[in-house]
């Protein structure tokens, strides 16, 4: 899908997410968006204390975006070698990490595109060393590419759906026209650029949820991939990008290698949280995701000229949304999926990838 290049605020969420039980879809959903009393999902709120997080960021429409979710990206690394799945699941995720640094660019932009384009650096690294964490790491890493890896078929070439725009975009489409359908959405006069990022967004929500259905484990599989890490990673990651990031930011090779290092950390406190929720049951993760996005969305669509009355409660409409996202995806995303896992699969034997 081609993009326009004009800058737009996306809200990314970086938490694992679930679904409400599904009872309701269609275009004539109608919800109450109003100040309500929020004692019930306050005392659920404080009731469970595993909670992600969500950042509110500046991209333009023709960055890369995300492609598959984290969960995603775990379920495809831990199919894709015996060897370190951990590892391997942790390095998978990787690539994504300066996407949420938004107030610097030469992370966001710059470094996010050579994480998803220029990626065999951090293998040519890590090939070199005899140990297997380190390869392992880069495997993952390698596996999540934009160019022949798990991404591309989100975003570009779908294998079983989507194919002549990526499985999310194609998908995206389809929430899009339903979302717009919904009066209270309608009310919120999103710009359609903005809606289709949106709906994007919620795709990639929807079924990193689903795939919790394809691997109950998959959030402590995630947490612990985070957790036990291997400490080699920095290092590979300052020297495939330091010297880049360096001369992008004006700093030194040193600052820039702390730089990344600082990155990763934060992400990977966030990937602990992100597979935490996931252990939780569906129904109170996402009660409790939608408060989340709701506090954020009201400063979201004021930063897009869209100023809604004080007390404005949008956690229905957003549950409503990530509900019709798993529906929308429910039938066809185990295909997908696999599908996927054999062809990056494939491609990473081409390119000489293997530990």
């Amino acid at each position: 899908m081609k993009c326009d290049s004009k800058p737009v605020n996306i809200i990314f969420i970086v938490i694992s997410h679930c679904p409400l039980d599904q009872s309701k879809r269609g275009v004539r959903a109608k919800f109450n968006i109003k100040k309500e009393d929020k004692m019930k999902r306050t005392k659920l709120f404080k009731t469970f204390t595993v909670v992600g997080l969500i950042f509110l960021g500046v991209l333009s429409l023709s960055s890369s975006a995300f492609g598959w979710g984290a969960a995603t990206h775990a379920y495809i690394d831990s199919h894709l070698n015996e060897k370190d799945k951990l590892n391997a699941i942790y390095g998978g995720l990787v690539p994504d990490m300066f996407q949420y640094v938004f107030d610097s660019p030469c992370l966001s932009v710059e470094l996010n595109d050579q994480t998803h384009h220029s990626f065999m650096p951090v293998w040519d690294e890590a090939s070199a060393l005899p140990a297997v964490p380190p390869r392992a790491l880069a495997y993952g890493f390698v596996s999540h590419n934009d160019t022949w890896g798990a991404d591309s078929t989100a975003h570009h070439a779908g294998i079983t759906f989507g194919q002549s725009e990526g499985y999310i975009i194609a998908k995206a489409y389809e929430l899009k026209t339903i979302l717009e359908q919904v009066p209270d959405y309608q009310a919120l006069q999103i710009p359609d650029p903005v809606s289709l990022e949106i709906s994007h967004e919620l795709i990639e929500d929807g079924v990193d949820i689903l795939v919790k259905r394809l691997d109950p484990t998959i959030g402590r599989k995630l947490m612990m991939s985070a957790i036990g890490r291997s400490k080699a990673l920095p290092v590979l990651l300052s020297e495939a990008y330091a010297a880049d990031l360096s001369s992008c930011a004006g700093i030194s090779y040193l600052e820039a290698s702390r730089l990344i290092a600082t990155t990763e950390a934060e992400f990977r406190k966030n990937m602990v949280a992100y597979g935490a929720l996931l252990t939780q049951n569906e129904t109170t993760a996402v009660q409790i995701l939608s408060q989340q996005v709701a506090q954020l969305a009201i400063g979201f669509l004021a930063a897009n000229g869209i100023e809604l009355p004080p007390g404005t409660d949008l956690t229905p409409l957003i549950e409503f949304a990530i509900t019709t996202s798993m529906e929308i995806c429910a039938d066809d995303f185990g295909s997908e999926i696999r599908a996927t896992i054999t062809f990056v699969k494939g491609n990473l034997i081409s390119h000489g990838v293997s530990y």
